[in-house]
């Protein structure tokens, strides 16, 4: 265990998780040293260091937040406050990551448990910082965390179940391509005790795990006995051969969703049983700024999915609408990612409105008539001219939202608060 009593201890950048990082940390008698390039408030206890050579740290124990990779920092000890929460946390613990679906199923996993009587805490990327658990969280409750690339870099933490949803082109302006990538969402396995794979996707599939299962949109009767399978059949989400529930019976609409609830069922069936997972399926109709409907003005729904950071995300939730009767709103920060993917996606849509740094790039990939707008208020107002009564106007910017906001949350606050505008 890292002891850091008495000790300097360097906090790379000062965002949500190392600010609860911060506090846990004077805590427990060290004394942070925020380390960013622009002064921050500091807190009793802990004292700054700024500049331009903020990564020129001089403590040998290192926090670095998930913005800053770790092959910038010199230090003896270099990790995050993700890793160093799940190596201090009791509990049974579960890491959720992928490139698309990581939210829904780490939600989806927390209210299984929930809902089958265990005490679960929700935290990394969603939620609160880990470390905020570590003073509540007991033996025999769980902590359910979704890390992301950035985040399993460096993971040293041991966990109980890692699952991986899927693995398609992101933070490619981080990474230093594909294969960095891959390899991150490998060591969330490297540091699981059991893995929950994809088997539809080839990239997941073929990640290194010592004990496995799998789940998929496919009839794996074939398969049962050689590999422990969730899969469909004849409408049934089963285990193996034993069958679950009606697909039918699933809130949340559209393949990719039907993945995140395989997934998050064979996260949680062998720990709650069959009734809390059947409940919460049925119950669940997805996360705040996933796929959320926000309102409707003189006959046009408006649907907020701002959290679609990724050309994969926003081909996969169009597929879900009558694509004749939907004008998209695209665009944000530039992650470095291929648009290509949207050509086909868009181009059966009644409308595109690109608002972004990255607009002019996503309008050279999708090879149609878009209207190109400078800020969100403007571009809800152009997506509304262009539909008619019983039109869905949809906000899945295929982009992160670093350009114009703080993160997507900010950015579904904003763009709800232009659609109310639309109703006075």
């Amino acid at each position: 265990m890292l002891d850091v009593r008495g000790k300097r201890v360097a906090l790379i950048g000062y965002g949500v998780s190392n600010k609860a990082l911060c506090d846990y940390l004077i805590q427990e008698g060290a004394t942070p040293v925020i380390r960013c390039a622009q002064p921050v408030d500091v807190p009793d206890g802990a004292v700054g260091a700024f500049g331009n050579d903020y990564l020129d740290t001089k403590e040998e124990i290192v926090f670095r937040s998930p913005s800053v990779r770790p092959d910038r920092i010199v230090g003896d000890y270099v990790t995050t406050e993700a890793d160093y929460a799940l190596g201090l946390c009791n509990g049974f613990k579960i890491g959720i990551s992928g490139s698309d679906g990581k939210t829904t199923t780490t939600t989806l996993v927390h209210q299984m448990l929930c809902q089958g009587g265990k005490t679960a805490f929700l935290g990394g990327n969603i939620g609160f910082p880990l470390i905020r658990y570590v003073p509540l969280a007991r033996q025999g409750d769980y902590l359910v965390a979704e890390l992301s690339s950035f985040q399993l870099m460096d993971l040293t933490a041991t966990l109980d179940i890692g699952a991986v949803t899927n693995i398609s082109e992101n933070h490619l302006d981080w990474h230093t391509d594909m294969d960095e990538y891959i390899l991150a969402k490998s060591r969330l396995l490297e540091n699981s005790r059991l893995a929950v794979l994809n088997y539809d996707d080839p990239a997941v599939r073929k990640l290194p795990a010592e004990h496995a299962v799998y789940f998929s949109l496919q009839d794996l009767s074939c398969l049962v006995g050689k590999l422990d399978v969730f899969h469909i059949v004849g409408g049934k989400i089963c285990f193996n051969d034993v069958p679950l529930f009606p697909v039918s019976h699933i809130c949340l609409k559209g393949e990719f969703n039907l993945q995140n609830v395989l997934c998050a069922v064979a996260c949680t069936y062998g720990i709650v049983g069959r009734e809390a997972c059947h409940y919460v399926a049925r119950h669940f109709c997805g996360v705040s700024g996933r796929m959320e409907g926000v309102g409707t003005v003189n006959g046009v729904k408006f649907v907020c999915s701002a959290i679609d950071s990724t050309p994969t995300r926003t081909s996969k939730t169009l597929s879900a609408f009558d694509k004749a009767r939907t004008v998209c709103i695209l665009g944000g920060y530039d992650k470095n990612l291929s648009y290509d993917l949207l050509k086909d996606a868009v181009r059966d849509l009644k409308g595109v409105v690109l608002c972004g740094e990255n607009s002019g790039k996503i309008e050279k990939s999708i090879n149609r008539h878009a209207t190109r707008v400078n800020t969100l208020d403007e571009a809800v107002a152009v997506a509304y001219k262009l539909a008619s009564p019983g039109d869905v106007v949809i906000l899945s910017p295929a982009s992160a939202s670093f350009d114009m906001f703080k993160n997507y949350r900010e950015k579904a606050r904003c763009f709800k608060d232009a659609v109310g505008r639309l109703l006075k």
